[in-house]
């Protein structure tokens, strides 16, 4: 299975925001076992964007956390058919969440996991919160 993480859900983990960093913690855990996990290289840039303005991290440590994430994920390429997708596609009114939802077309994701599933209410793919993906898929 592959599932294609909103930014939201990594910066709620990596920065332990309550009350969800526990749904985003199993998601994670999931995917360092059991299922293929996709992001953007600009859900990294927030990332890295986020650790160094709200905590005290230095430059290595956000760059040491990249790579680590790219351990757990892998990163879905955005290149110049991806964004003029993105950036034509009407029935997304945010050119970000477009591009997210081009993205996880890419990589053949089954599911979008978000903490705001109304930013891809008109994606194909299957949209879940995080503790919504571990009802359906824990084991």
């Amino acid at each position: 299975m592959k599932v294609f993480l909103d930014t939201n859900i990594l910066i709620d983990y990596l920065l332990k925001r309550h009350p969800f960093y526990d749904s985003a913690k199993k998601v994670f855990d999931m995917c360092l076992y059991k299922i293929d996990g996709y992001v953007t290289p600009h859900s990294l840039i927030d990332v890295f964007y986020m650790l160094s303005e709200r905590t005290d991290a230095t430059s290595d440590y956000c760059r040491e956390t990249i790579l680590k994430l790219r351990t757990v994920f892998c990163v879905v390429g955005e290149n110049d058919a991806s964004v003029l997708a993105a950036a034509s596609n009407a029935s997304f009114s945010d050119f970000e969440d477009s591009m997210q939802n081009e993205s996880a077309l890419f990589s053949g994701s089954d599911y979008i996991i978000t903490r705001n599933k109304k930013d891809f209410e008109n994606s194909t793919i299957p949209v879940v919160t995080a503790d919504e993906f571990m009802s359906l898929f824990s084991t």
